[in-house]
């Protein structure tokens, strides 16, 4: 393994946004529980605060709230353990997905993502400063504050209190510097929607003068409760294919940084992307988003 510990960690800072949630998490996971480390060798506490300007806000690469958003996120973890609270609020007015003929409002508070994790993690042993596997099991639930129950007569909006996801993700660093490959899944465990969805790809860091760069690409997959649910395809099989970068580099405030981060997805299914169209949405998209991160080092 040739990766230099030196390079990798001030790279790493560039991939901390809470995207899309989806059954891999592209996300670095700081301060995980290191096996077999000695006691005070490896970072015990983590903190981190975001806030962003979004264009748009998806969920799992459905959009949701076509128009700007403010993202304000916060995560805390001690040995290993870890909780996330990322919440999205609307800037514009966009269609409301579950009030047909009506829009949201600016200020509405459109979602919200509670997470509950433990980073497991095994070092090189050849060099104990350098991480080789991160083993994530974690439990996240998601729902839409401003959004009613049901969007159309007889059907539940699945979006409103219905995910509760839990399942695990594992990356692995390869003997390239800085390049990972990673695979999760997990189950909804809401005793109204029992789907399972997963994913597997790649990401890596870079770090070019003050710029850290990472990119990640995700090729996601669901059961036919998801797909049928989401898109109104009764299958198991692929869902989306999604790619993205993020830049971030120091301001002049201590353990700030601003970033710029950009994603596209696009979902396979031909039938799918129909369905989204005949309901007015689209079926692939690319979201931009610009921000501070505090991350104490």
């Amino acid at each position: 393994m040739t990766r230099s510990a030196s390079r990798l960690v001030p790279a790493i800072l560039a991939l901390c946004a809470a995207g899309s949630a989806a059954a891999l998490d592209h996300e670095f996971a700081f301060a995980p529980l290191v096996l077999g480390a000695a006691p005070g060798s490896t970072p015990e506490y983590y903190v981190g605060l975001e806030a962003s300007l979004q264009s748009k806000i998806t969920d799992d690469y459905r959009v949701v709230h076509d128009d700007a958003a403010l993202g304000l996120d916060g995560q805390f973890r001690a040995y290993g353990l870890g909780i996330a609270l990322n919440t999205d609020w609307s800037l514009g007015q966009a269609p409301d997905v579950s009030r047909p003929g009506s829009h949201t409002s600016p200020g509405q508070w459109q979602r919200a993502e509670l997470k509950l994790d433990w980073a497991l993690e095994i070092r090189d042993p050849r060099d104990t400063s350098i991480p080789l596997l991160q083993i994530i099991p974690h439990f996240t639930w998601i729902t839409y504050p401003h959004q009613r129950s049901y969007d159309v007569p007889g059907y539940r909006n699945y979006l409103k209190g219905k995910q509760r996801w839990f399942g695990a993700d594992a990356w692995l660093a390869l003997p390239i510097e800085g390049v990972e490959v990673g695979a999760g899944i997990e189950q909804n465990i809401s005793s109204e929607w029992r789907a399972t969805r997963g994913g597997i790809g790649g990401r890596e860091f870079i770090q070019y003068n003050s710029l850290d760069i990472a990119l990640w690409q995700k090729l996601n997959f669901a059961d036919s409760e998801y797909r049928n649910t989401i898109g109104g395809k009764d299958s198991t099989g692929l869902t989306t294919l999604a790619a993205g970068a993020r830049i971030t580099t120091p301001v002049f405030v201590q353990d700030v940084y601003a970033f710029v981060e950009t994603e596209a997805s696009f979902w396979l299914s031909q039938e799918i992307r129909n369905n989204f169209r005949n309901g007015g949405q689209d079926g692939g998209d690319f979201v931009i988003s610009v921000g501070l991160d505090y991350k104490p080092q």
